[in-house]
């Protein structure tokens, strides 16, 4: 007889360990519009009352004993993180108190970073997409200790962060996308192309300077490679880059159109003043300008110039001369 009474209540715990899980645990809203989402802030040092209040006051939550029940039988009530939050309308209360333990939203948001982009620019795009704190990105991005905590033996993250598109949670934490992003650069740039460097006589990071330049400087798939050799060819000679992509890296107000006072600018990145590459990467560049630094084109160009058509091609020279007449037909079309 105890056997049985033991069994049922056995039985009867389970159903209401099934009937919890339903309850808190199961979304009642299938809508995923933008219309149907909630916005939400959370100031520092907000007590669990404040919390719930600011819950209720948005629809997240209809019933704050239910809430506060679950928040304490699950050890969360204390562990509530601040911030801003984006859930949709109608998320269960287990998933609310999950995301709000874990200090992000519940929600998904696509961030396109393209190729090229500067950690400050991604310090931007992170803020306006995704809510994510820029200041924060920005700080972190130079942080010696947590570069060597992601696996970067560098002063900045900046040229190991793969543009790409992500998912990642709005109000996300910097740490977790420069994580997310360096490793997946790291995935790409892993031994077997570190290693083709040495065949280009550069170090892996020097590769990973010169594709910054060349995303700077290409605007067509196609002269990528002609770039990487041009550039590849300009330092074998011990000539000057003059990269402009070098000087836009260093305006406080750029990009923007180059002045002849902008290439007398005082810094190690200013390629006009200083021989070699910059100190450096200048951008995060894509996988298609680090690939043409591996495998670069067969040339003896050392000059080049935009064709100024609208193509975004440039006219590569070897002589000095035949670049002077390149660059008088560039500004006749701009003229024009």
């Amino acid at each position: 007889m105890t056997r049985k009474i033991i069994t049922g209540f056995l039985a009867l715990f389970i159903l209401f360990l099934l009937f919890l899980g339903v309850r808190f645990w199961h979304d009642t809203s299938s809508d995923e519009s933008e219309a149907d989402v909630v916005m939400i802030h959370i100031p520092k040092g907000a007590g669990f009352g404040e919390i719930m209040d600011t819950l209720s006051n948005a629809g997240l939550i209809d019933d704050q004993i239910s809430f506060r029940l679950l928040a304490t039988a699950i050890g969360a009530d204390d562990e509530l993180k601040s911030g801003s939050y984006k859930f949709q309308r109608g998320i269960s209360q287990g998933r609310l108190i999950d995301a709000l333990r874990e200090g992000h939203s519940s929600l998904r948001v696509k961030v396109t970073f393209p190729e090229g982009v500067t950690i400050k620019r991604i310090a931007s795009i992170a803020s306006r997409e995704a809510g994510i704190d820029s200041a924060e990105v920005v700080r972190l991005a130079a942080d010696r200790e947590f570069l060597k905590s992601i696996g970067l033996n560098a002063s900045t993250a900046e040229g190991y962060l793969m543009p790409d598109t992500y998912f990642v949670y709005w109000g996300a934490t910097a740490e977790s996308l420069l994580r997310e992003m360096s490793s997946l650069f790291l995935k790409f740039y892993g031994d077997e192309r570190k290693s083709k460097a040495a065949k280009v006589k550069l170090s892996p990071y020097e590769a990973i300077i010169l594709a910054s330049l060349v995303e700077g400087e290409a605007r067509i798939e196609k002269d990528r490679p002609i770039v990487a050799r041009l550039y590849l060819n300009r330092l074998e000679r011990g000539m000057k880059l003059d990269a402009d992509p070098t000087i836009q890296y260093i305006l406080p107000d750029g990009p923007r159109r180059l002045l002849y006072e902008d290439l007398r600018v005082e810094s190690p990145y200013n390629t006009y003043k200083y021989k070699g590459l910059p100190p450096t990467p200048i951008n995060n560049p894509g996988r298609a300008s680090i690939e043409a630094v591996l495998n670069p084109d067969s040339n003896d160009y050392i000059f080049m110039v935009a064709k100024g058509d609208g193509s975004g091609a440039h006219k590569f020279s070897k002589t000095k001369s035949e670049h002077d007449r390149a660059v008088a037909e560039y500004r006749k079309r701009v003229r024009n």
